[in-house]
């Protein structure tokens, strides 16, 4: 007769145990934090450097682009028109703007031999011919002055903003009107009115004269980190800083420092004007010097 076994016999002594204990999956999570960590840096530094290097390109190419337009607009001054003055911590910048410029006929010659055909500086003239045509078109438009030997800044603003007559730029009042002139055996010349009759004081020894259309400025205030240009306003004695009326639009919206310094040289020699600009975006700073030269031959 079989045996019966008790209970506790049929039972497995033995049990199988499997997993990890908690300290071990603590140890795997510290590890994987390290290694990710590790990682992270490794993917952040190159990217930090990418950031850094883009906002001081983005730093330059606003600098260099103001500059641009600041050295376009000077070298397309009117001679001897520039003026700098301090406003607070910054400077402006301003200049009278031409339109176009050419040589005036002041001898007769070929076929342009009537008192119509050469500007005459003894008394008020009404009509006289250019050496060539100007080169913008539409020139001569209303608002628009003619400018001979110009050799103060100071004088120019004067007399433009109280309509002086000393003989340098033609008065408010007074209505220029263009035509052609085309001879049969001469090149072309463009033909001015003027009216009424004006005299202009003085000769440019390069039979020089200029079409002006108004001022120019431009104002560097580190105070509201911006460099503004203004345009289309009104001639003023004073510099004004900043002009009433005209437009304005912002050069610069970054700026933390700025300094502009102005040597105006001679008749015969031309002038200087430095612009050195400061900016500043995310901790990166960029300075930038940039002279200009100004050609003040009148």
């Amino acid at each position: 007769r079989a045996q019966r076994l008790p209970h506790r016999l049929l039972m497995n002594p033995v049990l199988s145990q499997s997993g990890f204990s908690l300290l071990e999956l603590i140890v795997v999570v510290v590890l994987v934090g390290v290694l990710a960590g590790g990682g992270g840096l490794l993917i952040l530094q190159p990217i930090e450097a990418y950031d850094d290097q883009v906002r001081r390109q983005q730093l330059v190419d606003q600098g260099e682009m103001a500059l641009r337009q600041i050295t376009r607009d000077v070298r397309r001054a009117l001679p001897n028109s520039v003026r700098v003055t301090s406003v607070g911590a910054g400077f402006a910048v301003e200049m009278v703007n031409t339109v176009d410029g050419a040589r005036y006929r002041d001898e007769i010659g070929g076929e342009f031999i009537t008192a119509n055909d050469t500007l005459e500086f003894a008394s008020g003239d009404t009509d006289f011919n250019l050496l060539g045509v100007f080169n913008t078109p539409g020139v001569l438009a209303p608002g628009q002055r003619l400018v001979i030997y110009n050799t103060s800044a100071a004088g120019i603003y004067t007399d433009a903003a109280l309509n002086n007559n000393p003989g340098i730029v033609t008065t408010a009042g007074t209505t220029l009107t263009l035509s052609t002139v085309t001879p049969a055996t001469q090149d072309v010349e463009h033909h001015i009115n003027m009216s009424p009759a004006f005299q202009f004081a003085q000769q440019s020894p390069g039979q020089r004269v200029f079409v002006i259309d108004g001022p120019t400025s431009y104002i560097c205030d580190p105070a509201t980190s911006r460099i503004v240009r203004y345009s289309n306003y009104a001639f003023s004695a004073a510099q004004p800083t900043p002009p009433s009326g005209g437009t304005s639009g912002v050069v610069i919206s970054q700026l933390s420092g700025c300094s502009m310094t102005y040597s105006p040289g001679t008749s015969q020699r031309g002038g200087t004007l430095t612009v050195e600009i400061t900016i500043a975006d995310g901790g990166e700073s960029i300075n930038l010097l940039h002279q200009v030269h100004v050609v003040n031959v009148p």
